[in-house]
């Protein structure tokens, strides 16, 4: 019963959110087998640019590389098993125990997250709408928003000498117009 994504999955029964580590580059892996095993589970995803073969193709990647969290109750619920489950190198531990998340860590990043885990970074952002450029060269612009990149990256549409084009910049360098 993986969870993926959009809006936050309440726990119940004294369930809290833990961290398993997954093997180099299997998150997917990890929650896929996590999930066939009736734990609750989720990968945040980012969106990012990889160059490949002199192409430019956009991806979901994990947003913390090599984790993937899992929700348990310690008392009621059997974890060892997650350390053995195809993917999954351990959980993170303290103590001989599994160590848990801070409080409400995982529900926030789940409240700005899309239904496939893909985190929106500036929630107010979004594809589409308008925006003013705060810094550099275009900055007091009104441009519009047409493309989220991720790890803080975002394509603005300005109109400079009649004709429209498409800049990137950090998407703390703009701000929505409401």
């Amino acid at each position: 019963m993986g969870v993926s994504g959009g809006g936050v999955s309440p726990l119940k029964n004294g369930r809290r959110w833990y961290v398993a580590a997954s093997q180099p580059g299997r998150e997917d892996v990890a929650q896929l087998h996590l999930s066939r095993q009736g734990f609750i589970s989720w990968l945040p995803r980012q969106r990012r640019m990889v160059r490949h073969a002199r192409k430019t193709v956009e991806k979901s990647v994990a947003f913390f590389p090599g984790y993937v969290f899992v929700a348990l109750d310690l008392e009621t619920e059997r974890w060892r098993p997650i350390n053995a489950t195809v993917g999954v190198r351990s959980l993170v531990m303290q103590a001989g125990r599994p160590m848990a998340c801070p409080a409400g860590l995982v529900e926030s990043m789940q409240l700005l997250s899309d239904a496939s885990g893909l985190i929106n970074e500036n929630p107010l952002l979004t594809e589409g709408g308008a925006v003013r450029v705060l810094v550099g060269p275009f900055a007091e612009m009104v441009g519009t928003l047409t493309r989220l990149e991720g790890a803080g990256r975002v394509r603005v549409l300005l109109d400079l000498m009649h004709s429209r084009v498409a800049i990137q910049m950090a998407s703390r360098d703009v701000t929505p117009i409401t």
